[in-house]
């Protein structure tokens, strides 16, 4: 279809909702001259209708179309992402269907995890298919490992998988441990989760750099070199780094939201107190970091990161509300009237605060 016939147009019209109501109705009741695989893109925008008639339309268009009408929609090349997610769930019910969505180009990670998720044994055999798919997004990995209908054989493949991809990690590791003769060895993927002690489904979710920015444009080139090294790795790669790199690795590595890439990083050991410090102000880390540096005998001693601790945020009240005794006056007044911090860490401090000015008072009275 032309992007100048009048068809087109309607179609773009609906789309940046510059369609009047009973145009849209028309769509939404599949009354318009336009192809089925756009027709149900715009169901689909039209379900957000401002109008709850036009809602209610659209939504009876898509739940009345049957396998052959979604057949013909999947085979479609120009089939959008969103229509393929929408129907994930019955393509995971339906091979046929699994079929055309597992092999669309436009098909989307969300879709695959779910076919992944809740197919049987022959539609999670379509899925093993594209390995590089599969590798390009862990997520898959870890939806069809608790697959219930995964069968030992498809099992075996996984971890066979699995151990290239591990050995993958070991041979393109990035070289600040490298450069110090440091060099990471991983024979297969048994040896990595032994080194890593996690489950192979936790090392295999996803994993991205929160606020990856702020490394991209730093001033520092040692870090936006170590950055960049770092956005081109898998989760395996990033967890072995974060365990065995250097100071820049591990900058970027704690923020990453893998927990098993940041809390390795609390792992290696060249991590020193002025890197607790930091990591206890951050606001961008898991609270499971935090609770991890909150529970650590060696790392509250240090009275900075015992401050930081309390009034950062994230950290869990659990943790903070253990070392609100140990503060001074000044920081618990401070911490009395700081917004930022919950409730609870607030009224503590002011009564901790209160309690101790009394008991002076009265102390100087009695002399």
């Amino acid at each position: 279809m032309s992007e100048s016939s009048p068809n087109q147009a309607l179609f773009d019209k609906i789309l940046e909702g510059k369609a009047p109501l009973p145009l849209r109705s028309a769509a939404a009741r599949g009354a318009l001259p336009l192809p089925r695989v756009l027709l149900t893109r715009l169901h689909l925008h039209l379900m957000e209708d401002p109008e709850p008639e036009v809602r209610k339309e659209a939504e009876a268009s898509l739940e009345a179309m049957g396998e052959e009408e979604l057949r013909d929609i999947f085979a479609d090349p120009e089939c959008a992402p969103e229509v393929l997610s929408h129907f994930a769930g019955k393509a995971s019910r339906e091979e046929a269907l699994a079929e055309l969505l597992v092999f669309h180009k436009s098909v989307p990670d969300a879709a695959l995890s779910v076919v992944a998720a809740q197919g049987n044994a022959s539609i999670i055999e379509l899925v093993l298919t594209n390995q590089e798919r599969l590798l390009a997004c862990p997520g898959l990995l870890d939806q069809l490992t608790v697959n219930p209908a995964l069968r030992p054989d498809q099992r075996g493949r996984i971890l066979d998988l699995l151990d290239r991809f591990i050995k993958g990690a070991a041979t393109e590791a990035p070289a600040q441990a490298a450069a110090e003769n440091e060099e990471i060895e991983v024979k297969d993927l048994q040896e990595a989760v032994r080194m890593l002690n996690v489950d192979v489904g936790e090392l295999f979710a996803s994993s991205e750099i929160l606020d990856g920015e702020e490394f991209e444009e730093a001033e520092d080139p040692e870090i936006r070199s170590a950055y960049q090294r770092i956005l081109i790795l898998n989760t395996a790669q990033k967890a072995l780094v974060a365990m065995r790199g250097g100071r820049e690795e591990r900058l970027i590595l704690i923020r990453d939201t893998n927990k098993v890439v940041s809390l390795s990083v609390l792992r290696n050991p060249r991590v020193n107190e002025p890197e607790i410090e930091n990591i206890a102000r951050m606001r961008n880390v898991s609270d499971e970091i935090l609770r991890t540096v909150g529970t650590n005998r060696e790392w509250v001693k240090n009275y900075s990161v015992v401050l930081s601790l309390v009034r950062n945020p994230k950290t869990p009240p659990g943790i903070s509300t253990n070392f609100i005794s140990r503060l001074q006056n000044k920081d618990l007044k401070m911490l009395a009237r700081d917004k930022s911090v919950p409730d609870v860490i607030r009224r503590m401090s002011k009564k901790t605060f209160d309690v101790r000015t009394q008991k002076s008072k009265t102390s100087f009275k009695k002399k």
